[in-house]
This record gives structure tokens, C-alpha cells and sequence, in this order.
């Protein structure tokens, strides 16, 4: 299966007065697991079907392997898609599901036979050939859908949220199973999600995508520790980045709950700095930078998510993409597993000096000294 690069460029769609992706451009490199992350009718899927050619394109070009592909019929794009239902035959069993695209290529039976034993090899499900999905967990019936793609050894994978479906500990262990298989096979990848976990594990790079329009590409970790504005810092991150509303005032910000310092930024007002939970420290009371009460303390395991109040005057819409989860004016923070504290006891929140964001309040973009 030799690996192929994708090319989009300008690439828009429109259902009537609907614009749903806005001049899309991206360079997906041969061999690359690219990921589309966003929320819900932010475009992602309907730019995957287009590189599919399931909808046409509104204004751009697809090329795949530099080839300009935006007009041509899906069986001739050397694509497989896979979608987030595992679209399998209920009456077939494992091995003609996966052989049914060799069959209808009209490959002999003897090659055939061969060719799946192969993909499904690949997917662990060798002893798995002569059930029906039926008899299959979640996870196998979606490892019979990856491996019914394989076989047809495309240039291109094309995913469409295939783990969604799945139940968490199931989703981990597919996260995994892709990722391996992936790099094994060296097909370009495209896959979608609302999941950043899933992106942050497995894409070489993420592409964020908001209203249609791209907001930042890059690797994950650039993604997560340097957001180009204030969508993608709210978006990546579980828990979402802290977020609290103030002003810039002689190198320091200032809100309600207390102050900061930012060296080298120009006083302005309509300004929201960003924090990460990890790079928030919970602190007796009169130390640290605000001033707060515990709310709650949630012991995972590893660590202790502490959620602390502060009246820090933060008004930012879900639709803005930052969700001051769980309530307006709390902070959240990240603390060792022996963490403890009684709920409204008053304490002080210190932040990574080094680690704070800061964008303007009314466009979200990122504010730099």
C-alpha cells in the first residue's frame, strides 16, 4: 500500500445559504495520521466526505497523490473509509465481510481467501472468521470494519469518529490498536473527532477546526502549549484551560479575584488570561497570586481535580468555545492524590509564571509581549 500525500486548497462547501466549510487548506504528508478535531458542525466531517467525494465541492481542489481528484467518482480516489457505524453485512460472517470488496473486484476465491486472512491478522481476528457481527463485541465489529479497509489496500484512510461508538475502556484500548496499526501500515490517515483525547494520542498533527474555518494545525503538543487563540486554548485540554476576565495594568493583569504579573504587555482593558489546571497550585490562604474557596475535590486516582471559586468576573458564551466549566468564577486545579481540604475553606491559588495565556476578550486571539 504505497502512501500518498492529500492537498486541499481553498476548498469550500455550501448547502444553499450554509456555509459550511470556509477555504480550507491543508497539506497532509504521505504516510501522515492527520486528525480534524472540533465540536459538532464545525465542517470536519463534511471536509472528510469531500475528500471521499460523498459531497461535492462548492469552490477548491482535492489532490491526492498530485493528482486533482475534485471532480472524480469515489471508487476511482483509491480511498477507504471508515465510518463511525460499522456498516457491516449482518448476514455475512467476518471473513466475507472483510472479503466482500476483493469480491466485488471479482478477485479469484484462492487470492481472496488469502488476502483476508492477512487483514485480519492485522486485527487480531484470525479466530474470529466464521462468526457473524452479531457475535462480536463493539470493538471486534470495528476491527472487522478496519480490516474490511485494508484489504482493499488503499492509498488513503479515511476515518469518520470510528471509536465513538464504544464504551471508554474499550475506546482506550482502540486508541492504541489504531495507532499501532497505522504506523505498521504507513497509509496517510485522515480521522475525525470531537474527542481531543483521541487527537492528542493520535495524530502526528491536529488540525482545529471551528465554524468552518481552520483555526490552528500542528502537532499536538504545539497545539496544547501554544493555542493560536482563544477556541483552541479553550477546546484541547481535559480539563478545559481555566479562563478569568480582567485588564492589563502596569505589566501585571488585574481581575476581582487578585493580580498577576506579565512582564513586557502593554496596558489595555478586555482581556482574559488563560491557565492551565496543572499549572495552578492550590495554597494556605493569604499566599499565592488569587484569592478563593474550595468548591469540591474529585480524587481520580492519580491525581485530585480541585474546583475552586473565585469571583473573577468571567462571561464567556460555550459558543465562544471556552466552557468555564463547571461554573462561572471557578478555577479548576490540578493536585497530587493525597491532596485534601474541607469544601468553602478558603485558600490561595498560585499559577505558573512562565504558563499564562493572554488574549483579547472580544476576538479570542492570543496576546503576545
Amino acid at each position: 500500500m504505497p502512501a500518498v500525500s492529500v492537498k486541499l486548497e481553498h476548498l469550500y462547501k455550501s448547502f444553499a445559504d450554509i456555509h459550511v466549510v470556509k477555504g480550507l487548506d491543508l497539506e497532509i504528508a504521505e504516510g501522515e495520521f492527520l486528525v480534524l478535531l472540533g465540536p459538532s458542525g464545525c465542517g470536519k466531517t463534511t471536509a472528510l466526505r469531500m475528500i471521499a467525494g460523498l459531497e461535492t465541492v462548492s469552490d477548491g481542489r482535492i489532490l491526492i497523490g498530485g493528482q486533482d481528484v475534485t471532480h472524480v467518482l469515489p471508487k476511482y480516489r483509491n480511498i477507504a473509509m471508515v465510518f463511525q457505524s460499522y456498516a457491516l453485512y449482518p448476514h455475512m460472517t467476518v471473513a466475507e465481510n472483510i472479503g466482500y470488496p476483493l469480491r466485488v473486484r471479482r478477485v479469484p476465491a484462492a487470492e481472496r481467501a488469502v488476502q483476508v486472512r492477512e487483514a485480519a491478522a492485522k486485527v487480531d481476528l484470525l479466530d474470529h472468521l466464521e462468526r457473524t457481527p452479531r457475535q462480536l463485541s463493539g470493538g471486534q465489529r470495528q476491527r472487522v470494519a478496519l480490516a474490511r479497509a485494508i484489504v482493499r489496500r488503499p492509498a488513503v484512510f479515511l476515518m469518520d469518529e470510528p471509536l465513538s461508538n464504544l464504551d471508554a475502556k474499550l475506546r482506550g484500548r482502540m486508541r492504541a490498536e489504531l495507532k499501532h496499526l497505522q504506523q505498521s501500515l504507513g497509509v496517510t490517515t485522515v480521522y475525525v473527532t470531537h474527542d481531543q483525547i483521541e487527537a492528542m494520542t493520535l495524530g502526528h498533527r491536529v488540525a482545529v477546526m471551528h465554524a468552518g474555518i481552520l483555526q490552528q494545525i500542528g502537532p499536538p503538543a504545539e497545539i496544547y502549549n501554544d493555542p493560536a487563540n482563544l477556541f483552541v486554548a479553550g477546546f484541547i485540554g481535559s480539563p478545559p484551560m481555566n479562563v478569568i476576565a480582567g485588564r492589563l495594568r502596569a505589566g501585571r493583569f488585574d481581575s476581582p479575584a487578585g493580580s498577576v504579573a506579565v512582564p513586557g504587555m502593554a496596558d489595555r482593558d478586555g482581556v482574559i488570561l488563560g491557565v492551565r489546571p496543572e499549572d495552578v497550585a492550590v495554597v494556605p490562604a493569604g499566599q499565592g497570586d488569587f484569592a478563593a474557596t474550595v468548591y469540591s475535590v474529585e480524587m481520580t486516582g492519580l491525581e485530585s481535580i480541585v474546583t475552586c471559586a473565585a469571583h473573577t468576573g468571567t462571561h464567556l458564551a460555550e459558543a465562544d468555545g471556552v466552557r468555564p466549566d463547571p461554573g462561572d468564577g471557578q478555577i479548576v486545579a490540578r493536585m497530587g492524590r493525597d491532596f485534601a481540604a474541607e469544601t468553602d475553606g478558603r485558600v490561595g491559588l498560585r499559577l505558573t509564571p512562565d504558563r499564562l495565556y493572554l488574549f483579547d476578550a472580544a476576538d479570542g486571539r492570543r496576546l503576545r509581549a
